[in-house]
């Protein structure tokens, strides 16, 4: 890789980049080196029940691919790297849900809870509760449901319930029978979703476990702080459930929901018209009854001398050099990505640098079995600087889809101090780097990849074009249009959390 390239992204990930940084020097120092075998699977693996690892697919040593229920590809920014002295580089994880369905349907449990705010009067109680029972709807008999109602205080609408022939129109019921109420404290939903959650049958067994929040105003009443709702997000990942949360309409804290959906594997929607909820509920619920593996785990167990510098984008846990990306659930033909961003030490020419040994583990609900795909992730040291490669084309993108979302945000950011203008100015530098990256990322393409990195840098450039447009001061003479503004903002929050998954 050339050395121009790597500074480049490697300053962009430093500045603006979400997820947290490290970095540590192992015992050793940079002068450890360790010779790589070019093929692992899981049955190489240390512990747990094999599944599926036998697949695994490794002909060079800077990438892997294995599995089918979770297919993973997993691949470093750049096979080359200077011998001479340290220098960072990326690990990469795509991971595709099976999109065949074929097997076993999945235990399902859902949690719907709902804004029953004084704010949520008229067509939206409606549309909200009409939406409910559209998910509902979606459920088969045999799945788990509850429903929870929340102002200042929580009513349990419908405590977690198995869904059947004979039930379903009672659970219905009570969710049209929802009446306002007073506040908001979301905090107080999400913790009695919670609470059903955990008392749902076979909820320690695999099963796929999902909150939907539904809010149109800000948190007034229990956590109120961005801080507070990651750390309930976390919490309730660790149960296993992933919290989507709905925005309706310009008043709710869209840095408070979106912050829940990232810390818990989740989706952030904004929804501008209380008519579209159903459309999101639905969808929601069918993706949840179309899942295919749970409790998906991705682990990096960097070799000795390798540093890690960052991990984008979500969260993670780390004991000594092992790097733990909780993933959640997997629907049918749902991809999921983890990126890395590690320093490597000083080498010999011609010598494979061990970077990390990779795992992934998940229950595989077609065969009902915990299962995993395994590998070892390597680069080669060279002399010369002529022998570098370029970065990865799939890498280059998703660093830039990191970059994109890092923009959007600081733009709200910028925007809601009063500068508009240095928020448009944002947006425009990155349109600047993405297309620099762009030319990039097609000069590395491999073919089976070239149409999916041009369709993922045309939505990034159309999502700051639009970003941009709607931070723009309307023509003299004009009526100002801050619901325009409001809505970008909260537009600008749903893709962020898009571009990072």
């Amino acid at each position: 890789m050339k050395t121009t390239t790597l500074g480049l992204f490697a300053s962009l990930g430093m500045l603006f980049a979400g997820g947290a940084v490290f970095a540590v020097t192992p015992e050793g120092g940079f002068n450890q080196k360790t010779s790589v075998a070019r093929e692992q699977t899981s049955g190489d693996a240390d512990s747990g029940p094999i599944g599926q690892g036998a697949d695994s697919d490794q002909k060079s040593p800077s990438r892997f691919t294995g599995g089918k229920t979770v297919a993973v590809d997993a691949r470093v920014g750049s096979p080359t790297i200077l011998a001479a002295s340290p220098d960072d580089t990326y690990l990469m994880l795509q991971l595709d849900g099976d999109s065949s369905g074929a097997g076993a349907t999945p235990n399902v449990a859902m949690s719907l809870v709902i804004d029953k705010s004084g704010s949520m009067r008229g067509s939206r109680l409606e549309n909200a509760e009409q939406a409910a029972v559209a998910a509902v709807n979606r459920l088969r008999d045999g799945d788990n449901v509850s429903v929870v109602a929340f102002d200042t205080r929580v009513e349990t609408v419908v405590p977690i319930t198995t869904v059947t022939t004979s039930n379903r129109s009672s659970i219905i019921a009570a969710i049209r029978n929802i009446q306002l109420g007073g506040d908001t404290c979301v905090s107080c939903g999400i913790e009695e979703g919670l609470n059903e959650l955990r008392r749902a049958p076979g909820a320690t067994q695999g099963s796929v476990m999902r909150m939907i929040v539904l809010s149109d105003g800000d948190a007034n009443n229990g956590i109120r702080d961005v801080a507070g709702f990651r750390n309930l997000a976390q919490r309730a990942q660790s149960q296993s459930v992933s919290i989507t949360t709905i925005g309706v309409d310009l008043e709710y804290n869209e840095k408070i929901l979106a912050a829940i959906a990232a810390g818990s594997n989740g989706r952030h929607y904004f929804v501008e018209s209380d008519r579209d909820l159903a459309r999101v509920f639905e969808a929601e619920a069918a993706t949840l009854t179309d899942s295919v593996a749970s409790n998906a785990v991705a682990e990096l167990d960097l070799a000795p001398g390798v540093e890690l510098v960052q991990v984008f984008d979500r969260s993670f846990g780390r004991s000594g050099s092992k790097i733990t990306v909780p993933l959640g659930s997997f629907s049918k033909g749902e991809q999921k990505t983890v990126l890395v961003k590690v320093r490597v030490p000083r080498g010999e020419p011609s010598t494979a640098l061990a970077l990390a040994n990779v795992r992934v583990t998940f229950r595989d609900l077609a065969a009902n079995t915990d299962s995993e795909v395994s590998g070892k992730l390597a680069v080669l040291a060279v002399d010369d600087k002529s022998k570098l490669a370029e970065l990865d084309a799939l890498v280059v993108d998703r660093v830039q889809r990191s970059e994109t979302a890092a923009a959007l945000r600081d733009a709200n950011t910028l925007f809601g101090l009063g500068k508009s203008e240095e928020a448009q100015k944002r947006l425009d530098s990155q349109a600047q780097v993405l297309s620099s990256a762009r030319a990039k990322a097609k000069t590395a393409a491999d073919e089976p990849f070239a149409a999916e990195v041009d369709k993922s840098f045309d939505r990034q450039e159309a999502e700051l074009t639009r970003a941009s447009g709607g931070f723009a001061a309307p023509p003299a003479g004009a009526a100002p249009a801050p619901r325009q503004q409001q809505s970008n903002v909260k537009k600008n929050a749903e893709v962020s959390n898009a571009f990072g998954l």
